[in-house]
């Protein structure tokens, strides 16, 4: 009897592919496509074509399913979503700080929730179209993240919160393909999603518009944000005001006012003092980023070892050392990096090997 097999279906081709190659390969595929949001709830209109979760996306996952021949299944996960991340993502900016929804999204939810249904659906294992791989480490006795081998696509980053237990019970059908070999794939097949585009909002914001998402979804929101202070790095008032802090984030450029002699950026968002700092590019850099809420993915980390970095997804890993007080990392940059956003996620690796990370608090 075949080993029994969930592949969460998004209605995109990287998802669509990862099914088909199951099946080929002889496993017994389940398709499941996560119902996490609803345009009810979050507003907003959809921007681009056929996005997470609306009724084109499911549409599309079930038309691959049957044209490859598996099973498709439409499971609510609203509530777990709304509680793990889209809850997290408010209450993060009403702190002034910047989550990253998908980190929690694949740590929460798919690879609990989902995990979870798979059991009870008698399957062994969970897959998903991300680009990454695992191995097992004969001397470690432990399973271990890897980079995708597409450098373009490799989104090993948004994995490094799953467990050792999850990872074991987890394939990656595209860990060696390409994005274009996942294209010419579907083409040839003939699938739906083939030539799909990829999405690149916030699922539960598809119209990419934070500010309106925030307004209209929490509570006395223009009661509780309104126009404050913006200062320099050295405190000095510059007589303007911001539109409300959670409005802003390290490193951005955009709506800060002109008449400055170089480009400025946010550098800090104080929402005690409902004030924003902003600065120049320099202003910005820093060899020493504090990091919280840790997991190891693929063992214990060594102060001793030389690792590299990323700080954000759409960036490239820097060499570093790190080090340990109490509860907390400190990753030691060998050179100054940019723009360190509390909120977002750190990741460590060593070569191809993903160690593991955690949140950023400054």
């Amino acid at each position: 009897m075949s080993e029994r097999v969930l592949v969460g279906m998004s209605g995109g081709v990287d998802s669509s592919v990862s099914a088909y190659l199951l099946k080929e390969q002889g496993y017994d595929v389940i398709g499941v496509t996560m119902n996490l949001w609803s345009f009810e709830e979050y507003g907003g209109e959809m921007v681009g074509e056929k996005g997470c979760c609306s009724m084109d996306a499911f549409s599309d996952a079930r038309a691959v399913a049957r044209q490859i021949g598996i099973p498709h299944y439409v499971i609510n996960f609203r509530d777990e979503f709304r509680r793990a991340v889209v809850e997290n993502f408010k209450k993060e900016y009403m702190l002034g700080r910047t989550p990253n929804p998908c980190v929690l999204c694949n740590t929460k939810v798919k690879w609990i929730d989902l995990l979870k249904k798979a059991t009870d659906l008698g399957c062994k294992y969970i897959a998903t179209g991300h680009y990454a791989n695992i191995r097992f480490n004969n001397e470690t006795s432990m399973y271990e993240l890897l980079r995708g081998e597409d450098p373009k696509k490799d989104q090993s980053y948004f994995l490094y919160g799953i467990t050792q237990d999850a990872l074991s019970k987890t394939i990656f059908p595209l860990s060696k393909i390409s994005k274009d070999k996942v294209r010419e794939i579907a083409s040839k097949l003939g699938l739906k999603t083939a030539q799909k585009k990829e999405s690149q909002e916030i699922c539960f914001i598809p119209d990419n518009d934070y500010r309106r998402f925030l307004k209209e979804n929490i509570d006395d929101f223009d009661k509780l944000i309104k126009p404050g202070k913006m200062y320099d790095s050295n405190g000095n008032d510059l007589k303007r005001k911001h539109d409300g802090f959670p409005f802003y984030t390290v490193g951005q450029r955009k709506g800060l006012g002109g008449g400055f002699s170089e480009p400025m950026y946010v550098k800090a968002v104080d929402p005690l003092n409902n004030s924003v700092i902003i600065g120049k590019k320099d202003d910005l850099s820093k060899r020493e980023v504090y990091v919280s809420e840790l997991n190891w993915i693929s063992g214990s980390p060594d102060q001793n070892e030389h690792y590299s970095a990323k700080i954000r997804f759409n960036t490239t890993d820097k060499p570093c050392k790190i080090r340990f007080e109490e509860n907390k990392m400190i990753i030691v940059f060998d050179e100054e990096v940019f723009a360190v956003a509390p909120g977002q996620s750190a990741v460590i690796y060593k070569d191809e090997l993903v160690v593991g990370g955690g949140i950023i608090d400054g």
